[in-house]
């Protein structure tokens, strides 16, 4: 079966001109909180992440890839400290994308809220298993110009014991006006059907679900046109909320749990220097962190209070090969104060070894 797969595989390939694919994919993070109780434990995370890929990119807009990641924190005896395979489809046209398998979160062409995923969730869960389709206007010229994005991840579970984890995200985005305005929002369900895990909260087997809804809707608009000196400027405001409930085998469905709130940001960037400041108010957050934890939540635990500022002053350098950011992030939670360093590094691989090539030839 698997030799007619591939002799298969060899034909359609065959039948397009084609050229090899490759990437080694190098991530470096550090990122240091103090001061965060009672809201998040202080942490040292210092680590590094290789994902090589090679393939083959046939009829200009397929590619067919294998690969995978694996991810080293500093100081650890075990190698690596994770590791996974990815191993995916992609047909890439000038609106419309689709990608297949098991992929890297890096195509996804969205941004998502904090209150969804913060640094290290990206960091730690680089793949997506399952699909995605993304569409991008492509003509900034128009009226309306603009992109949408959804993703099915089947991240976790064991079909053995009927366990089945995953989510679904949807992202949208319209700039009007020389983007004087844009209009936009985000969603993100949670389906986790995991009896063992959700048992931590005593229930000793009968919570054995969990509904999450996040949702984000937010109006805003970008300067750049009226300040086309600056890198970054604009302000932005819209709700920040979610809903959450458990499923139990002796009484049914909790009522869900309405965590409504809203978000203010602004942020500027000249030369590379950037301040970025989002205001959140509402009612808490992740109503069942204290008894699950951030391995559950993948948001920035800081949206449990009902008042969170976050200042973020930063330095980022960008060119062909590599993307730097160093940032000095302030949190302000009720009466904690707590702060944070962080420092991303991102080569380029494929870039970089294309460039050594043409400078040897």
């Amino acid at each position: 079966m698997f030799r007619g797969f591939f002799v298969f595989l060899f034909f359609v390939i065959s039948s397009y001109s084609y050229e090899w694919k490759y990437d080694l994919g190098f991530d470096f993070y550090l990122d240091n909180l103090e001061e965060s109780l009672p809201y998040w434990d202080t942490r040292t995370i210092y680590g590094v992440r290789l994902a090589p890929e090679v393939g083959i990119a046939f009829d200009e807009h397929q590619s067919l890839m294998f690969g995978g990641y694996a991810i080293q924190n500093m100081g650890e005896q075990k190698f690596p400290t994770k590791a996974n395979i990815s191993i995916y489809y992609s047909a890439i046209g000038e609106k419309f994308s689709s990608y297949f398998g098991i992929f890297p979160r890096k195509h996804s062409i969205a941004h998502y809220p904090l209150s969804f995923f913060r640094n290290d969730f990206y960091f730690f869960n680089p793949n997506i298993n399952g699909l995605m389709f993304q569409y991008k206007s492509g003509d900034t010229s128009k009226i309306a110009n603009g992109y949408a994005e959804f993703i099915f991840d089947w991240y976790g579970g064991n079909l053995s014991k009927r366990l089945d984890e995953f989510m679904l995200l949807a992202s949208s985005q319209y700039n009007f006006l020389n983007d004087y305005l844009f209009v936009g929002g985000n969603f993100l369900m949670y389906h986790f059907k995991n009896d063992e895990y959700l048992s931590k909260d005593g229930s000793n087997g009968d919570t054995y679900l969990m509904d999450r809804i996040y949702y984000n809707l937010y109006v805003g608009s970008s300067l750049k046109t009226l300040m086309p000196y600056m890198q970054e400027a604009y302000i932005k405001f819209g709700t920040l909320s979610s809903l959450e409930r458990k499923r139990r085998l002796s009484t049914g469905l909790d009522p869900f749990y309405n965590g409504l709130g809203y978000q203010l940001d602004i942020g500027a960037q000249y030369k590379g220097f950037g301040v970025k400041n989002s205001y959140y108010f509402g009612k808490p957050q992740m109503k069942y962190f204290s008894e699950y934890g951030e391995d559950f939540y993948s948001g920035l635990p800081f949206y449990q209070g009902t008042k969170y500022d976050r200042a973020d002053f930063y330095y980022e350098y960008k060119n062909d090969i590599l993307s730097a950011r160093f940032s000095i992030i302030f949190h302000f939670v009720n009466n904690t104060i707590a702060n944070q360093e962080m420092l991303t590094l991102t080569l380029d691989t494929h870039k970089l070894f294309k460039m050594l090539k043409t400078t040897s030839e």
